[in-house]
């Protein structure tokens, strides 16, 4: 059985929800932080690469959010990961250690500070709580429709709702964001990480050449302005899997300069036929890996 290793912050998101006793979408990340009598603002002079900051002066606290980025999702999902580290166990003990007053973040889902990774799962979790977020989506199709339709429901970035929708579903679903055709992160669904005999894309890997979303990619005006596209692929071009079917959806986001994927299957083959099959093999999640590489581990069984 799969843990989720973000179960401590998607619990204590649910506990302020629970405390601030908000049962609806969207959640107001600013509603929260007026609440706990936390100052907000917008900074247009925080550096490049910086989306928030969380500043501390005795027992008050203080958010400021980048205006780097028009998009409305950018700044709320930025206020909900400083809030993360308010409400988060033993984030405000480390980050302001030594004296230290004022603490800057980098949201994205691309830090590999666990810090960091832990104010983006509570964020997600506060912003799209679990309950809400599957509920909603259960009527709004799939694919990179349902990510478009919760966006704008949650009032979202496409990138954090597309993540929150790889991790809640029960489809097969695939997520993978890049950049120049790099990859910058990919996300499994349940169900998708449950065939053992996939490989994880990992971060910096080249997006398979054969993809749509690499000649995608090739063109900047297609990033730039926003524009969708659509084919059918395998998961063998993907994560040299079985060559099964799957629905591949791209979409460019304008001024971050980057490219959402979105994969998703109707259905796949039964994972522990397919171990069978594979001599009692089964991936590691633990190692991200290069599409045609394979790394196994011996099977517990």
């Amino acid at each position: 059985m799969l843990v989720d290793p973000w179960w401590k912050a998607e619990a204590c998101a649910a506990d302020v929800l629970k405390q601030q006793n908000i049962t609806k979408l969207p959640i107001d990340p600013f509603q929260i932080a007026n609440a706990k009598d936390i100052l907000h603002q917008e900074n247009p002079s925080l550096d490049a690469g910086v989306s928030g900051c969380l500043m501390r002066v005795g027992d008050r606290f203080g958010i400021m959010y980048s205006t780097r980025y028009s998009s409305n999702g950018f700044r709320r999902f930025t206020v909900g990961h400083e809030l993360g580290h308010y409400f988060l166990e033993g984030h405000p003990e480390h980050l302001f250690k030594d004296g230290c007053t004022l603490h800057t973040s980098t949201t994205g889902f691309v830090s590999d500070d666990r810090y960091e990774q832990e104010a983006d799962a509570f964020a997600a979790s506060l912003l799209m709580p679990k309950a809400l977020f599957r509920e909603a989506s259960e009527n709004v199709g799939n694919g990179l429709n349902t990510v478009l339709a919760m966006a704008a429901l949650c009032e979202m970035s496409l990138t954090s709702t597309a993540i929150r929708y790889a991790r809640l579903i029960t489809e097969p679903v695939a997520v993978v964001l890049s950049m120049n055709r790099k990859v910058l992160f990919s996300i499994m669904s349940p169900t998708l990480r449950a065939q053992r005999n996939l490989t994880w894309l990992k971060k910096g890997a080249g997006i398979p050449p054969s993809t749509l979303t690499f000649r995608f990619a090739g063109d900047s005006t297609n990033i730039q302005n926003a524009r969708t596209a659509s084919a059918n692929a395998t998961l063998d071009d993907w994560f040299d899997g079985p060559d099964i079917e799957i629905s591949e959806e791209v979409i460019g986001l304008g001024e971050y300069g980057r490219t959402l994927t979105v994969l998703h299957a109707e259905s796949l083959p039964d994972p522990e036929a397919v171990m069978e099959r594979s001599d009692g093999r089964e991936d590691d999640e633990a190692e991200s890996l290069l599409p045609s590489q394979r790394f196994f581990r011996k099977s517990r069984y």
